[in-house]
């Protein structure tokens, strides 16, 4: 009876290790399947769980030694205190776990090592219960150790993947690619260029936020349709040969290089490695006969410009291919005009921002040279959408406005959005923000630089995250911020629900970047 309990305890703490590690799995499908990343995460997570989880299996396993049907009553509340935990966690998610082929694949190997332990435990019910306990106990490693296994597996399926893309679009022999990387602004150049474009071609572009090789070439597998005669390609990157790898795959012949800046600095390294990445796009189009359009706006795009066959634009820059000047904003969107070989374009826009009004620039000067003339363009920027969280006004709290910037996770891009709010003077500015991350060794720099532009920008500020928040807070006092109005707080919610008495007609709210899960404090 003794090794029965001793079975069913084992089984029990494994049974608690496949939910525990639902959470792990969601942490690391956040973190792109990198192990070093999730790392990371779990660096920063609260070590007083980690404590009572040893606890617990040292209480179970010290049980079976005394009475293995106490052992197993542990195991059993262990098993429903995490399960609780689980769905809690899963519930309050900002982004939930995607079971995509690659996470059943990996809750498929955990489930076989699980089931290997408990037939083991017929055999060595001791000995297995107390592997299942130290198993529960590091399921982080679990989960990471999955991972590992299952690399040849994932490396496999991935090239599978990627020569049916290949194969997809060698059938196509028309089809203009347009490929889209930068630091940041890409996402919402790629939506203004496809809509504009929408006027005369049948277009696609990679959904939402699609831009890594696979989500590439998913979009080629699963959205290119007979018709499409334009495909613009989103190119994200986080380390070197990112986008080449990704230009390996599509060969695109006209391209866009929206903006550079310190970002994911904590993988690239340096900006150095930043720009010699988003300008491995460059090198293929130089390489396809193409030409690139370059915000020559930015410092480090306007230093490597000259070294390829280009078209520039800009707002400051006045000597590009296209160039805009008259710039006003409101707090229904922009107007402004556009220059381009001699033309002006009048331009009118729900979108905020002088950087969508360079994404926009970038869109008109494709347009133009693909035949586009100035009706279809000015219908179609009238009717652009804010890109979803990315300056997107809505009605909010108490007859308030929202401007909702919650994916805008950029240095330069933060500071814009800061100088938006700022523009709706005399209304009640309150912005709400975790500040930045990813920025390696330039993040406390970069977040005081943000907290001084809320400070200048606005009359309330609420900062997420209380560990996270202190450059933020450092920025806000060297400005000589009215301290009584910087709230500090542990989450968004708490500032939603701080937000219920301080917006009214009269108010408007910048929600700027949302940190995601596996960003715990």
């Amino acid at each position: 009876m003794t090794d029965l309990f001793l079975q069913i305890t084992s089984a029990v703490m494994l049974i608690a290790l496949v939910i525990t590690v639902t959470r792990q799995f969601h942490i690391l499908q956040q973190s792109s399947y990198f192990n070093l990343r999730f790392w990371d995460y779990l660096k920063t997570l609260s070590k007083g769980r980690a404590v009572w989880s040893f606890v617990f299996a040292a209480l179970t396993v010290a049980l079976c030694f005394v009475s293995a049907l106490a052992a197993m009553c542990v195991a059993a509340v262990t098993c429903l205190v995490r399960g609780i935990y689980a769905v809690t966690k899963s519930r309050s998610a900002k982004k939930k776990i995607v079971f995509t082929a690659r996470v059943k694949r990996m809750y498929a190997t955990l489930i076989v090592l699980c089931g290997l332990v408990v037939a083991a435990s017929f055999f060595a019910p001791l000995f297995c219960t107390v592997l299942s306990a130290v198993m529960l106990t590091f399921s982080p490693f679990m989960a990471m150790a999955v991972n590992l296994i299952n690399a040849p597996i994932e490396a496999a399926a991935r090239q599978w993947y990627i020569n049916d893309a290949k194969k997809i679009l060698k059938s196509y022999s028309n089809l203009k690619i347009i490929g889209l990387t930068g630091s940041y602004g890409k996402t919402s150049t790629k939506y203004i260029l496809g809509r504009i474009l929408s006027e005369k071609y049948n277009v696609t572009i990679t959904p939402g936020s699609f831009n890594t090789l696979l989500g590439v070439v998913r979009t080629v597998r699963e959205h290119l349709k007979p018709d499409t005669q334009v495909f613009v390609v989103e190119m994200g990157a986080k380390q070197l040969k990112d986008i080449k790898e990704i230009c390996d795959l599509v060969h695109p012949t006209m391209g866009v290089i929206t903006s550079i800046g310190p970002q994911h600095l904590n993988t690239f390294g340096s900006i150095e490695n930043v720009v010699k990445t988003k300008f491995e796009l460059a090198d293929e189009v130089e390489k396809n006969g193409g030409v690139m359009y370059l915000n020559l706006d930015n410092e480090y795009i306007l230093k490597a410009a000259d070294n390829y066959n280009h078209k520039g634009y800009g707002i400051n820059y006045k000597d590009g291919y296209v160039y805009a000047d008259n710039v006003s904003c409101t707090r229904y969107g922009l107007k402004f005009d556009a220059h381009i070989n001699g033309r002006v374009i009048p331009l009118t826009t729900k979108l905020l921002g002088s950087h969508n009004v360079l994404n926009i620039l970038a869109a008109v000067a494709i347009a133009v040279d693909m035949g586009l003339n100035d009706t279809d363009i000015k219908y179609a920027v009238e009717r652009l959408e804010p890109v979803s969280h990315r300056l997107q006004l809505k009605p909010f709290l108490n007859g308030s406005v929202l401007i909702d910037d919650a994916y805008n996770a950029n240095p330069s891009g933060s500071v814009e959005a800061l100088n938006v709010i700022g523009s709706f003077a005399p209304l009640k500015r309150i912005v709400v923000t975790p500040g930045l991350v990813e920025l390696g060794e330039r993040e406390y720099e970069c977040n005081v630089t943000l907290g001084e532009a809320c400070a200048k920008n606005c009359d309330e500020i609420i900062l997420v995250g209380i560990e996270r928040s202190k450059p933020l807070a450092q920025g806000v006092k060297n400005q000589g911020f009215d301290e009584t109005k910087l709230h500090i707080v542990k989450t968004f919610n708490d500032a939603a629900a701080m937000l219920r008495n301080m917006c009214d007609k009269d108010t408007v709210v910048l929600f700027e970047n949302d940190l995601p899960d596996n960003y715990a404090r």
